[in-house]
């Protein structure tokens, strides 16, 4: 019976030390504490999640004081080990030893004081080892509340004091381990813990030696009143537990932790914070429920309080986890432009928050604010959507301005005519609209100014070629419709309007430049139009010239009697002095003569000279002969221009 004495003794102890790392590291980390007493030697194992991280250094002084605390009577050589689920070996050790209290008794004084160990038993079999445990994975509200609420997000952005950031810090510090811990012989300590502790409850159990083992009987003596001690610090560790002999605080402290994070969490405008404090009161709520015993006459109403409040502690979780989502999907499109990917993922992560948000049911205190967080999410998956319809169709354009570009530019190598340039044109017109029209604030759109950029020059020479053809071919046209007109008005003898026709004519001809597809129809078109011209031009000037001719005899050959007739072609002018003038002119001179009259017969002679000198200018004007003729018909004189002797 000694040895199943000795094994209640172990399971207080154990019970004790796992509820002082509950108390003092939070139930949150869920410790499981197997005792043995083996060689002299107390071994303690701690076990906890493999998915939580903890303080090592922390953990051991807990399970050191906790120890200290049961003042032993003699010296008790203690290893503490830590391991996590799942695996056989520790990752961390720490050895030392227990001393006894030292009483002294003051002269004067009623009870006893006792001393505290000295500080080279405390360090005494203390090292360091280098191992250090996994990364965490748990998610706590210190570490959600110390969040940053705010972030700065272009566009897409939720309100910046409802996104929290979970992934900043962590509620349990991985730190590095204290100098006081030694390096584990993993091999020995492995063949020991799996003979002694092994790796189930059940083993653990049937490890331990029997009575009639002599070490196994030195427990209790080596523990003194540790053994004993335990059993009644077990019972005085009841007795401690809240809502046994105290006032029950932990349930009104609960209550109002859960009435505070409700006037909150009821509210569908809450900020990110509020949400953050909310969600720590309640978890700390939970924990308080959940640190009243089950020996209490409180704990019937402590666990009907968490069948409430658990619920509402998991719609107030997922809820979190969805906002920090919300602001994982927004850290991804911070910074402009944002690929294709980068939009999908924000959309996923946007997605799956608005999912988990769906999962909280109409019945839950949650809902109105789920509801609100849920409607403001989609309006941002709307946004994401637009967003992603952008950037798919600019890199649909870009793909599409790039196809072709290529085609117009194979096509210019060949275009010919004017058709032909205009579809290398049209061409380049299309491609250079998807480029222009791909946004800036896509990842396509600096490549789409490079890509227009490099084409512009081909661009520019393309839109002028179609210029010059175009107006090639409009040139060439309009002399051909002049140069028909001129005919028409030369055959009417319009001789002033043909020849301006004929004059558009050649120079519209003559504008079409060589490097134009017309021009190989237009150049013997230049010649014909060209000779055309001049010889209307002849024809005009002559009848230019008839015409100044018969205005100038007729003034001349006008007089009282009429002094000539005329007669004027395109090959001589012929003049005729009319009878009376002749007559009226001889009988003038036979009076001056009879009359002695000098100075008369002189002003025949000088009008005689004066009406010559007149019918040789006119001839000279009209660059024709001019024949002289007297009444009679006989000739009188000739003139012809200079340029015809």
């Amino acid at each position: 019976m000694h040895s199943a004495t000795r094994l209640d003794d172990l399971k207080i102890l154990e019970c004790f030390l796992q509820n002082s790392l509950h108390a003092h590291l939070g139930r949150i980390i869920p410790f499981q504490v197997q005792c043995l007493y083996k060689d002299d030697t107390l071994w303690v194992l701690a076990q906890h999640p493999a998915n939580i991280a903890i303080d090592i250094s922390d953990t051991f002084s807990v399970l050191e004081r906790a120890l200290q605390a049961e003042e032993p009577k003699t010296p008790l050589a203690v290893k503490l080990y830590l391991r996590t689920e799942g695996n056989q070996r520790p990752y961390s050790q720490q050895g030392f030893t227990v001393y006894p209290l030292v009483k002294q008794t003051v002269p004067g004084e009623a009870g006893p004081e006792m001393t505290g160990m000295s500080e080279d038993r405390i360090a005494l079999e203390r090292d360091h080892q280098d191992l250090t445990p996994g990364q965490p994975i748990h998610i706590s509200a210190d570490r959600m509340e110390n969040a940053d609420l705010t972030p700065t997000v272009p566009e897409i952005v939720p309100n910046d004091e409802e996104i929290v950031s979970l992934s900043t810090q962590s509620h349990y510090r991985s730190g590095q381990p204290s100098d006081r811990l030694v390096k584990i012989d993993t091999d020995i300590f492995v063949a020991d813990i799996e003979h002694s502790f092994g790796t189930t409850k059940s083993d653990y159990h049937s490890a331990y030696p029997p009575a009639a083992n002599r070490k196994g009987k030195m427990l209790l003596p080596l523990l003194g009143g540790l053994g004993v001690l335990a059993l009644g610090s077990g019972a005085a560790y009841m007795g401690t537990r809240p809502c046994v002999l105290s006032a029950c605080t932990e349930l009104s402290t609960a209550t109002q932790l859960t009435q505070s994070s409700l006037v909150a969490i009821e509210n569908p405008k809450a900020t990110g914070q509020d949400v953050l404090i909310a969600q720590k009161q309640l978890h700390q709520s939970v924990d308080a429920l959940n640190s009243i015993p089950a020996w209490s006459d409180k704990y019937d109403t402590a666990q009907k309080t968490l069948q409430v409040t658990t619920p509402l502690v998991a719609d107030l979780d997922t809820t979190v986890a969805a906002m920090n989502k919300a602001y994982q999907a927004t850290n991804l499109v911070k910074t402009q432009p944002i690929p294709l990917g980068q939009w999908q993922q924000s959309k996923q992560l946007w997605t799956e928050s608005v999912s988990s948000l769906g999962t909280i049911t109409t019945q839950s205190k949650l809902y109105p604010l789920a509801h609100q967080k849920r409607t403001d999410y989609q309006g941002r998956l709307v946004d994401i959507d637009r967003r992603i319809e952008a950037e798919t169709t600019a890199d649909r354009q870009l793909k599409s301005a790039t196809d072709g570009i290529k085609a117009a530019q194979q096509a210019q190598t060949s275009a010919v005519s004017l058709a032909q340039w205009r579809e290398v044109k049209t061409q380049w017109d299309n491609a250079n609209t998807q480029l222009t029209s791909i946004p800036p604030t896509t990842t396509v759109y600096t490549q789409a100014q490079a890509v227009l950029k490099s084409v512009q020059p081909q661009m520019t020479a393309a839109q002028e070629k179609v210029g010059e053809e175009d107006k090639a071919n409009q040139n060439y046209n309009k002399s051909i419709r002049l140069a028909q007109s001129a005919k028409l008005l030369q055959k009417n003898n319009l001789l002033d309007r043909s020849l301006a026709e004929w004059n558009q004519a050649v120079v519209a001809i003559q504008s079409i430049p060589p490097t134009s597809s017309t021009y190989t129809q237009a150049k013997p078109l230049i010649a014909e139009y060209t000779k055309s011209f001049q010889q209307v031009e002849t024809q005009f000037k002559t009848v230019q010239k008839i015409a100044l001719a018969n205005r100038d005899l007729q003034r001349t050959c006008a007089g009282n009697p009429q002094i000539c007739s005329y007669a004027v072609s395109n090959k001589a002018i012929v003049v005729r002095l009319t009878p009376l003038y002749t007559q009226t002119l001889m009988q003038t001179a036979l009076v001056a003569s009879a009359q002695g009259n000098g100075n008369a017969k002189i002003g025949i002679v000088n009008h005689v000279n004066t009406l010559g000198n007149a019918l040789q200018a006119i001839g000279e004007n009209a660059k024709l002969p001019i024949e002289i003729y007297g009444a009679d018909g006989k000739p009188i004189q000739n003139y012809r221009p200079q340029g015809d002797r």
